[in-house]
């Protein structure tokens, strides 16, 4: 498979269809090794189930699958903590106490998603829930609501975007966003990686643009036991948001230089989604080199 952008030789971010990726893990691996990509993390919102399948892909075909996981974190205002997600690298994915929790989660999510999708249907929006459920195969997400919606209500929506901004956004118009019953903060999927053996590491940082003081917030987060810094993203892929954000290389070197001030780990990919996100996979990443320095400080 050929590609217009450079591909890094590890991707440690990206979504399969047991969250709000398009693609199944097997098909994941295999783009990846179609691409040259040696190693793999998916990184399903709330969700290991992918994880097996991926590794079987992974030993058949060559592909390294480092076992991960993406938190969705409650927002707290006081702390400076909103729209924040961790990342778990190098869990024990079956973990006893770590399925529990991730069994809480996900009935928490679905909950929310089932309450969204009828404050979406109060403003008139044809979006039958079933479909939604169906699309999403395991735990729905607002892509998933997204696509049901245009597909229902072509008058009403351009695009999957279009939908985002009238309703599905934080910050739309109409929001129909509802809290979920149940949610995970900082410590607490912190320690939760900790205690299934991973890593935990604050994704995209540079997308957190209700944070009013990073650097501040990402202290806090350290003395909160946060191990590394997704340091390297697509961030020029990012259209949806309402305000500008530096160029990628910028941000880029500005993490870098936090992550290396509190000495944390370095991490980086590319956000994949398949067709839910213009993220292309691999083109966000680590260098070889990058990737053996990491296996040597986790012990990988």
């Amino acid at each position: 498979m050929s590609s217009t952008f450079p591909i890094f030789p590890v991707d440690l971010q990206a979504h399969s269809t047991f969250s709000d990726g398009t693609e199944t893990p097997t098909e994941l691996v295999e783009q990846a090794a179609r691409l040259g990509i040696g190693v793999l993390a998916v990184t399903d919102h709330d969700s290991v189930l992918g994880v097996d399948e991926a590794l079987a892909a992974g030993q058949r075909l060559g592909v390294r699958v480092l076992p991960a996981i993406e938190f969705s974190i409650a927002s707290e205002r006081k702390r400076d903590f909103l729209d924040i997600n961790i990342l778990g690298y190098g869990i024990r994915h079956k973990d006893l106490e770590l399925q529990a929790i991730l069994q809480r989660v996900m009935e928490s999510r679905v909950e929310q998603k089932i309450r969204q999708v009828e404050r979406l249907q109060s403003y008139g929006v044809i979006a039958p829930l079933d479909e939604v459920l169906a699309l999403a195969g395991g735990v729905p997400g607002r892509p998933h609501i997204a696509q049901v919606a245009l597909k229902h209500n072509p008058e009403r929506f351009q695009s999957i975007d279009d939908v985002f901004r009238q309703f599905l956004a934080g910050d739309a118009l109409n929001s129909v966003y509802v809290g979920r019953t149940f949610s995970l903060n900082l410590e607490d999927a912190i320690d939760l990686t900790h205690q299934a053996g991973g890593v935990a590491v604050l994704a995209h940082p540079g997308l957190y643009h209700r944070v009013q003081d990073m650097e501040n917030a990402l202290s806090r987060m350290v003395d909160a036991g946060l191990d590394g810094l997704e340091v390297r993203y697509p961030y020029a892929r990012e259209k949806r948001r309402s305000v500008p954000i530096p160029a990628a290389d910028e941000l880029t070197a500005y993490f870098a230089a936090m992550a290396q001030q509190h000495n944390l780990l370095i991490t980086a990919g590319s956000d994949y989604h398949g067709a839910n996100k213009a993220n292309r996979l691999g083109e966000a990443g680590l260098r070889w080199d990058e990737w053996q320095a990491l296996c040597a400080r986790c012990g990988w």
